[in-house]
């Protein structure tokens, strides 16, 4: 991991481990005041897995390329914002923003935000997208598999996408209690199918179709 910058450290406490997941190379709190970050992290297999993350307080972040995931941040509360490269995108409760497994970021954390941090991995994505795209053209055998590049952002309060925030909304229950083996193994393989195609359906701009 980048070497991480927190200059108050002493006034801020929170889990390295989230922290490497998500490829944080720098955080500084943006706030005199000590607060303690809340965050719990889930791995439902299979490529997908959940973080809800809150700081407690203002903070500005820097992130390295995830290279093998996307990360999807959907705002619980307050508002996020992200820089990455060409592509800067203001997170909030009715809109989410997709970091591509290529880009770097800077973000920006109000004093109030929290939210739900979706990792998929690529090979999980671009297999999911073979399955839409033979689908979409009838045919028998599956395509080969491709890069998917996702909008930046996608609006939550209507269509395929407010239907996929639903789907998250059902996978985000699960961070509370969520135990292996707790859940029947079908339950988590349809929610996890359905919180990738869903995006797919709600955020895929590179797709023939489009």
């Amino acid at each position: 991991m980048a070497k991480r910058d927190v200059p108050n450290s002493s006034d801020m406490d929170y889990d390295d481990e989230i922290i490497n997941n998500v490829r944080i190379c720098s955080i500084i709190s943006l706030s005199p005041e000590r607060f303690q970050a809340d965050m719990r992290h889930v791995d439902i297999g299979d490529g997908v897995q959940l973080s809800a993350i809150a700081w407690g307080g203002p903070v500005a972040l820097e992130t390295e390329p995830l290279l093998a995931r996307y990360l999807v941040t959907a705002p619980l509360a307050g508002e996020i914002t992200i820089g990455s490269g060409e592509d800067n995108v203001v997170a909030d409760t009715e809109h989410a923003a997709i970091i591509d497994p290529r880009a770097k970021t800077e973000q920006r954390w109000s004093t109030d935000a929290a939210a739900i941090w979706l990792h998929l991995s690529r090979e999980c994505v671009e297999n999911e997208a073979r399955h839409l795209l033979r689908a979409q053209e009838r045919s028998v055998t599956l395509p080969p598999r491709r890069p998917v590049r996702f909008s930046p952002t996608i609006e939550l309060t209507h269509g395929a996408a407010q239907r996929w925030h639903a789907t998250l909304r059902r996978l985000v229950d699960l961070l509370d209690d969520y135990e292996p083996g707790r859940i029947p193994p079908h339950r988590l393989a349809v929610l996890r199918r359905d919180v990738t195609a869903g995006l797919l359906r709600a955020a895929w701009r590179s797709r023939p179709d489009h």
